[in-house]
């Protein structure tokens, strides 16, 4: 990629991507809520909201996510795991573990593992990033997800101090549109110019997706 690409400075350098006027989320939002102390009652009223986003290629991650409230953490990282099986058992544990309220799973390479945890009787739901956003300012659901991250750290949100997550997260570009409505750039664009898929990102983006209750 060479070494004053974006790949290389987040994945071997170590340090944070070139930044554009075009970046989506602040890198100084992404500060701010790096590492941000919370107490647990500004949180603990909330539901429990886990999402899992499958790795799309060999070297992606599979990233299990849950956010309660302004908290979020990461569960579990893994390397791409085709098993549905066992990635279906791994969610269910989880889901029990922590008595979550709801299950959001990437529709994309996700079918195979929602349709393990339904034939074990799970109430998943399968989210769909081209979908439509339920705001009409959003081009898709990604979008409209993304938006939702960018809202929810301006008021307060709390991130692990994970630095992959914080990179990712001030990673996506705006592509600009005629119709004024909001699109990110694919992770096949980001890749292109030596940004590593964000994973870890859209498993946060995944917790926003459907409104939920406890």
């Amino acid at each position: 990629h060479g070494v004053d690409s974006d790949f290389v400075k987040v994945r071997v350098r170590g340090i944070f991507p070139s930044q554009s006027f075009k970046q989506f989320i602040s890198t100084a939002d992404a500060d701010a809520a790096y590492g941000r102390d919370i107490t647990e009652d500004q949180f603990d009223f909330a539901p429990k909201i886990i999402a899992c986003d499958p790795a799309w290629e060999g070297d992606d991650e599979l990233t299990i996510g849950m956010r309660q409230g302004n908290f979020y953490e990461i569960l579990e990282v893994i390397e791409k795991n085709d098993n549905d099986v066992e990635v279906a058992a791994l969610l269910m544990r989880l889901e029990d573990e922590h008595n979550a309220d709801a299950v959001f799973i990437d529709a994309g390479y996700g079918t195979g593992i929602f349709s393990v945890g339904k034939a074990a009787k799970r109430d998943w739901k399968l989210v769909w990033f081209g979908g439509k956003a339920m705001d009409k300012g959003y081009l898709n659901k990604r979008s409209e997800m993304w938006g939702s991250i960018k809202t929810w750290l301006k008021e307060g949100g709390s991130l692990p101090e994970d630095p992959i997550l914080h990179q990712e997260l001030i990673g996506p570009e705006i592509i600009p549109r005629g119709d004024g409505r909001i699109q990110l750039e694919s992770k096949k664009d980001m890749k292109s110019r030596g940004i590593p898929s964000p994973n870890r990102a859209d498993n946060l983006g995944l917790t926003f997706a459907y409104p939920v209750t406890k």
